[in-house]
């Protein structure tokens, strides 16, 4: 029997959208050996510098990212605010309560 674990991500990397607003990114991927990686859930969980706007964007397989990678799928949620709006969560809210560091 394989076990299925999670890892979380913290992208370190310091993003601005076109305003100069600052985001922070963590990713959650789900590992099964067992699974191809593409086909493997993924989440993507978002802040805003001043913790007004949380959100999430899950795949059920990470290959079903309709953004080209992971870099315009930040991007995106960055700087095109009628998309980021319709992936808002306050409820994700607790997720940023982890140390990261």
């Amino acid at each position: 029997m394989v076990s299925t674990n999670e890892m979380w991500s913290y992208e370190r990397k310091r993003r601005r959208d076109k305003t100069g607003t600052r985001w922070h990114f963590v990713s959650r991927s789900i590992i099964d050996p067992e699974v191809p990686y593409g086909d493997r859930p993924f989440e993507l969980y978002f802040r805003n510098d001043d913790r007004t706007e949380f959100g999430l964007v899950r795949f059920e397989q990470r290959k079903n990212n309709p953004s080209r990678n992971y870099a315009a799928l930040v991007f995106k949620i960055m700087n095109n605010a009628e998309f980021r709006r319709s992936l808002l969560d306050p409820d994700t809210k607790v997720v940023w309560r982890r140390n990261w560091k």
